[in-house]
């Protein structure tokens, strides 16, 4: 090796605190090849850098070398400090004796996969691809939906100790200007330690960090993502990661299956009005057991007294453990099968469920109305597109259920009331959560209920719209005039 190139790389272990794993290739006396071990492309090294640069022995200055490099990623820097990022990202450094500055020449090579199927948003009509962990992979696959130059792509440089890279991709318009600079000021006001999920990144956007609902939507599916777009919603990215960040999102964002506009629009209103049920009984079906058998058994109809009396005439526990005792069960099987391998995990699922539930019923531990009420409620929950909201029905279903135990239908009541308005209050990058409910639109009811015609390439919605003022001050302002005529 030469006087040169042991130089510079004196100079890059200082840098990287002495750390294994940089490679130095001297070319000649005079030029220093430097790349990370195992992140770049050897063989693109060797035949458009070393190869090309051997070609011709004499160089007058660094940019007559970068000419001759075969690749057409290179660019100049005269920082070192400022290249070593680039070094640790898969990025290949040359430097040349007697020049301030130096190549950083695209090579990287990172191991990652090809796109594949859905998994965990998986339809039945539609593209079928997914993202990957390969931020620039995942790009493409968004660019061949959107040929678009109106698609903007925006680097951002999140604050942290890994220098972790994120994009942000929009439509140009002058209504997703908030919402970029709500992104930019709260990346550039949080600093952490390190961000290696997209579900961490999230966090650090949210308008309530504190509330258990989601404010914005994770996803794995490039045509989702592709229509979010359409509607004048930003996507964040993050290398490594092969879920994308969308917002604004609303309450209702959630409910919704890419599927449903791919199926014609009687079967795609009808899915969305099944889950609105779904919802509702995940929430309410439990506890309205609990209160009635505790409080209120007037409204139970006559016919179904007696069976309900006589399926609990063995059961030792009041309605209240009862329940909490088999949504537990019900939460412990869930949680095994994610854990364990999928076939294996499938398996436990179903016979465990089976057996116990039949179990629980001989042994006197529970009723059969309540196994079946609480395995409605399980499949109301599940019935949930997304997963982050699936598992939040699922964890306000017992402080209702505590609630109903304790107040009856009142103590349901209450903290229904409670529910709503703490949704009345949350917002998304500063837009309402809980539109088109509130403030009303009546357009935007009916699109997100049916699937019409005339709805169907319909993307924009006030939700994305630029407003001169907020939201709040316009209903209430409507509000007003209202009263006053």
């Amino acid at each position: 090796m030469s006087d040169y190139s042991k130089q510079i790389e004196k100079q890059l272990k200082t840098l990287l605190n002495e750390s294994e794993g940089l490679i130095t290739k001297p070319v000649g006396e005079k030029i220093a090849i430097c790349f990370m071990s195992g992140m770049v492309d050897c063989e693109q090294i060797n035949q458009n850098v070393i190869g090309k640069i051997i070609e011709k022995n004499q160089y007058e200055n660094i940019e007559s070398l970068s000419d001759q490099i075969a690749i057409g990623e290179c660019k100049l820097f005269d920082q070192m400090s400022s290249a070593i990022q680039k070094l640790l990202s898969g990025s290949a450094l040359v430097f040349m004796e007697g020049s301030k500055e130096g190549i950083i020449v695209s090579v990287a090579n990172i191991p990652t996969r090809s796109p594949s199927n859905a998994e965990n948003e998986t339809t039945i009509y539609g593209p079928m691809q997914a993202f990957t962990e390969s931020m620039g992979k995942n790009i493409a696959l968004l660019r061949s939906y959107i040929t678009s130059p109106k698609l903007i792509q925006e680097e951002i440089q999140l604050n942290m100790d890994t220098n972790t890279v994120g994009t942000m991709l929009y439509m140009q318009s002058p209504d997703v200007i908030p919402f970029i600079e709500i992104i930019r000021k709260r990346i550039e006001r949080r600093k952490v330690k390190g961000v290696f999920g997209s579900p961490l990144l999230l966090k650090l956007l949210t308008d309530n960090k504190y509330s258990l609902f989601p404010e914005m939507t994770l996803t794995e599916r490039p045509d989702l993502t592709s229509r979010a777009l359409l509607k004048g919603k930003v996507v964040v990215l993050m290398e490594g990661n092969s879920q994308v960040i969308i917002g604004p999102t609303t309450f209702f964002d959630f409910f919704y299956s890419v599927e449903d506009r791919y199926n014609t629009w009687g079967i795609g209103t009808f899915t969305r009005l099944l889950r609105a049920v779904a919802f509702l009984f995940s929430i309410f079906l439990t506890p309205m057991y609990v209160a009635a058998l505790t409080y209120h058994y007037e409204v139970i109809p006559v016919p179904l007294l007696e069976p309900l009396i006589s399926t609990r005439i063995r059961v030792p526990f009041p309605p209240l453990l009862e329940a909490l005792v088999m949504e537990t069960s019900i939460e412990l099987l869930r949680e095994a099968g994610a854990r364990l391998p999928t076939k294996v995990g499938q398996t436990m699922g179903i016979v465990g469920g089976i057996v116990i539930g039949q179990a629980a019923v001989q042994a006197g531990f529970t009723s059969n109305t309540l196994v079946m009420l609480v395995a409605l409620a399980a499949l109301g929950s599940f019935t949930t597109p997304n997963y982050m909201m699936g598992s939040t029905i699922r964890f306000v279903r017992f402080p209702m259920l505590i609630a109903a135990g304790a107040l009856g239908l009142v103590g349901i009541a209450f903290f229904a009331i409670f529910l709503l308005i703490h949704l009345l209050r949350m917002t998304s990058y500063g837009k309402p959560y809980l539109y088109p409910l509130y403030p009303p639109d009546t357009k935007g009811m009916l699109n997100a209920t049916l699937i019409t015609n005339s709805a169907e390439f319909a993307y924009r919605t006030d939700l994305t719209k630029r407003n001169d003022s907020s939201w709040r001050s316009k209903f209430m302002k409507k509000l007003k005039s209202d009263n006053d005529d």
